[in-house]
């Protein structure tokens, strides 16, 4: 076994019950059984303790896998058969590159790594008819897609102070785009359906897929508590929780907590069970139905052809047996330790993360309740730092940055924006012109996002080779993710924006040993 010391990198893959005793606890990012001490490119693909103590889920976690990794044809009788006729992309690994988050792309169609889903919508956020809420740019002959493609362009965004701090330091300072800060425009390629003349595309990046059984097997009336809590607590963060939803596994409503929106209530019908469907359109038992708008399929016959088969119950693509497998394997992933949370400028970032009342919305730990998928879930003290709320991340006329805030602690105060810049008609004109806010933030599809977990971003680079954050990849980086903070977390954003140089830099290093 590899040994390590509490203030080093912690690079070797080990059980869980090979690490030395007095490991302080928010090393195990994913409780004793969720977590693996593992640095590598493969740390987000590993199972977690849980899975491999017990033979029969280590069996299907493996079997499972195999799902993931598939590419998707067209030939029903083939392994793996039954791709489209519609779809979004052929393999779930294309959009998860190494088992990871997205990443910034030019090209919508980017087979690998790429992981943006599109939305076609009116400015009030209603998907336009024929479009669903993942925009299917992919058909098998002779069927059309929707569209050919979106056209992503990345535009320069400038800020009220210049893309600079208060010290003079410009953001990025000493990167190849120092200075700067961007954001995506984009458009639909050659649509095959009619748009009125107010359409708009938003774009969002696939989430990471490991922990989330973790995050599955918090009790809901824990986030429920946590939201009332915020609600009767001085300041703007006042978090929202998903709708409830009735889930058909088993009749019972849940909370909604997965995806950006918090629209999916749990894991069996959440990121994984339903990906398997809309994105290669894979049908099942419990999805027999094809992926695919009615306005869709008369535009196939009205083009000529046959669409007969379209229509109604569609075969079996996948077995329940086959989709329980890769439910266990998308729980079953474990999540990677913490790493050098003994070093002292990783300590004094964490410092300022409190002090700048990030944990606010970024709630460090929970405690799990009980998991139907990996029993051994149950009762594990997690540090996800996700309150598995909604957040308000910035209006489009910006009123919500023009309010005296004082961020929690003593370190920093942050000034009102009328001490800033008075705020006039001219000013909320010429921000809506640079697409600030709401409208910057998704194009106005959403105005909230769930605070995502941070666990584990400090590997990102070494596991799918970028960096890229947010709900669009617009933050290259940690800095600019706090960056793009408006809204309800305008007050951390300002008090990063504050701190000496070498405190930013020590936040930032904080955040990167989660």
């Amino acid at each position: 076994m590899t040994s390590f010391r509490l203030g080093s990198p912690l690079r070797a893959h080990v059980t869980v019950s090979a690490v030395p005793p007095g490991i302080p606890e928010e090393y195990f990012a994913g409780g004793r059984q969720g977590t693996v001490f593992n640095t590598t490119s493969r740390c987000l693909e590993l199972p977690s303790p849980a899975v491999e103590a017990d033979p029969k889920l280590a069996r299907q976690f493996a079997e499972g896998e195999a799902f993931f990794d598939a590419d998707f044809v067209v030939d029903p009788r083939a392994p793996f058969g039954g791709l489209g006729p519609v779809y979004v992309n052929n393999s779930c690994r294309n959009c998860h590159p190494n088992y990871g988050r997205s990443r910034r792309v030019e090209r919508y169609n980017q087979q690998f790594g790429g992981g943006y889903t599109a939305y076609v919508h009116t400015p009030d956020g209603k998907l336009v008819d024929g479009y669903l809420f993942m925009l299917q740019t992919r058909a098998t002959p002779p069927y059309k897609p929707l569209a050919k493609g979106v056209d992503i362009k990345w535009r320069k965004f400038v800020d009220e102070y210049g893309n600079t701090y208060p010290d003079g330091t410009p953001y990025n300072q000493g990167t190849p785009y120092e200075g700067t800060l961007i954001y995506p425009e984009a458009d639909i390629i050659d649509p095959l359906l009619p748009l009125p003349d107010d359409y708009k595309v938003s774009i969002e990046g696939t989430i990471g897929l490991f922990g989330t059984g973790l995050l599955d097997a918090i009790p809901d009336q824990d986030i429920i508590a946590e939201y009332e809590r915020q609600q009767v607590t001085p300041g703007p963060v006042k978090g929202r929780p998903g709708e409830w939803v009735t889930e058909e596994f088993d009749g019972k409503k849940h909370l909604g907590k997965f995806t950006w929106h918090n629209t999916r209530a749990t894991l069996r019908n959440g990121p994984g069970a339903n990906g398997i469907w809309n994105v290669p359109n894979i049908t099942r038992e419990d999805r027999p139905n094809l992926f695919a708008s009615r306005q869709w399929i008369e535009k196939q016959a009205e083009l000529g052809l046959d669409t007969s088969a379209l229509t109604g119950r569609q075969p079996t693509e996948m077995t329940r047996e086959d989709m329980e497998k890769l439910t266990v394997w998308f729980t079953g992933l474990a999540v990677p330790a913490a790493r050098n949370l003994g070093d002292p400028m990783v300590q004094r970032g964490k410092k300022l993360f409190h002090e700048a009342d990030c944990a606010s919305c970024h709630k460090p730990s929970w405690v799990t309740g009980k998991s139907d998928v990996i029993p051994g879930y149950a009762k594990q003290k997690i540090w996800p730092y996700t309150d598995m709320l909604m957040h308000d991340m910035g209006k489009a006329d910006c009123r919500s940055c023009h309010k005296p805030a004082r961020v929690a602690g003593k370190s920093y105060t942050v000034p009102s924006r009328e001490e800033i810049q008075p705020v006039t008609e001219s000013l909320l004109r010429d921000r809506r012109e640079r697409n600030h806010g709401i409208r910057t933030m998704n194009h106005g599809f959403r105005d909230t996002f769930r605070t995502p977990p941070l666990w584990a971003r400090g590997l990102m680079k070494n596991v799918a080779d970028h960096t890229d954050m947010w709900h669009d990849m617009r933050a290259r980086n940690f800095e600019e993710a706090i960056l793009w903070h408006h809204g309800e977390a305008l007050g951390p954003r300002e008090a990063f924006r504050n701190m000496p140089k070498e405190d930013r830099a020590a936040l930032i290093e904080f955040l990167k040993s989660l």
